[in-house]
């Protein structure tokens, strides 16, 4: 986190994954995609020669920029307009961390304020059918991830991480609620470090739930042969 002082006011910028709270980052996501890409700039200014394509290019970028340097200050854009380029430079290379791929590590939990919630365990051969409801959960926000709703990840979390001695299984919608809400001022390092398990286990949870069904399924026809 820097600060940058604008007009005698003090402003906290993010300058790293760990500064950024999932509902910043959400609303920054919400406004990259409202940037067109080089691409799609030069298809809408084909039809002018390129010393004007450019200019209009860089138009559209320096618009882009007040946005962004505006919506981490909350100042408008008038407001914005009147400041120093080099206090805009600075906000704008803070910020330059947002264009980089996150890489995330593996945790086993982490911890909000003094309450730490814990990562599932991969193998469910002792769960309970809470907890393939819990999988199907998962697997559902999974594609709505794919298809680029980030809203699904601090649900996710609430879903599956539970506190030491939490029984799985156990779907309580109210407290699913109230950990979302939580989940949702987590920094976007740790909720991309939860999202990348999360995504990565939940088809090996799924495919140990029903590797244990087979063999509940394989048991019983066995004491039934014994039966006969």
């Amino acid at each position: 986190m820097i600060t940058v002082t604008i007009n005698e006011n003090d402003f906290d910028i993010p300058s790293n994954w760990t500064d950024i709270t999932f509902e910043q980052f959400l609303g920054f996501s919400k406004l990259a995609k409202s940037q067109k890409s080089q691409e799609e700039m030069q298809e809408k200014y084909a039809d002018l020669d390129e010393e004007l394509k450019d200019l209009q290019m860089t138009m559209d970028n320096i618009k882009f920029n007040t946005k962004l340097a505006c919506y981490f200050t909350n100042m408008t854009e008038d407001e914005m307009a009147m400041c120093e380029m080099e206090k805009v430079e600075e906000i704008l290379e803070a910020l330059n961390f947002l264009q980089v791929e996150y890489q995330p590590i593996n945790i086993k939990s982490f911890k909000i304020g003094e309450e730490e919630f814990f990562l599932p365990l991969p193998g469910m051969m002792k769960e309970n059918f809470g907890t393939y409801i819990e999988a199907e959960q998962i697997e559902l926000n999974n594609k709505k991830l794919e298809a680029g709703i980030l809203e699904v990840l601090p649900r996710q979390a609430a879903i599956l991480c539970k506190k030491k001695g939490e029984k799985k299984g156990l779907v309580n919608d109210k407290i699913v609620d109230e950990r979302e809400a939580k989940f949702k001022k987590l920094d976007m390092a740790t909720i991309w470090d939860v999202g990348f398990f999360l995504l990565r286990q939940e088809q090996l949870l799924m495919t140990n739930f029903l590797i244990s069904l087979k063999e509940v399924k394989t048991t019983k026809q066995k004491l039934q042969q014994k039966e006969q």
